[in-house]
Formats: C-alpha cells, structure tokens, sequence
C-alpha cells in the first residue's frame, strides 16, 4: 500500500499515484503538525507533491530515491 496514514504521520512507499491524493489531501487538512515519511517513496505524483508544498507537513525521513531526495525534498523543505 502507497500510502499508511497514522495518527500524526504519513508513510509513503512506492509509487504513489493519483489514487492516494484525495486521501492524503483529506488526511493533511485534519491533522494537527502533519509529518510524512519519504524513506521508501519511489516515485511521488504530482497532486501528492502539490498537496504537500500547500500543507508543508515536517518530513520525518527523507527519501532514499536520488531525484527525491536532490529535486523535491529541498522544495518540501522551503517554508
């Protein structure tokens, strides 16, 4: 499964696709201090990487995939 949500964070595994953006869109606006474990994201859609440059939840581990971890964990970072 792409996408685990828990009480306070969001783990990331794979490919994350269209289908988990409504999902961690909805997961984001009600939770309180967001965090996102990138560690074993693969490959992240665009609609996830939006919703989280809007919400900025703090990422709890960064991504071990280089595009990730070089191109759009600086941008999650910003704030």
């Amino acid at each position: 499964m792409p996408l685990e949500l828990g009480d306070t964070t969001a783990t990331l595994t794979g490919v994350v696709t269209v289908d988990e953006v409504e999902p961690l869109v909805g997961w984001l606006r009600a939770t309180a201090r967001p965090r996102v474990n990138l560690r074993r994201c693969d490959r992240l859609h665009t609609g996830a990487f939006q919703a989280m440059l809007h919400f900025r939840p703090k990422v709890s581990a960064a991504p071990a995939d280089p595009f990730l971890a070089t191109q759009v964990l600086p941008l999650l970072a910003r704030g």
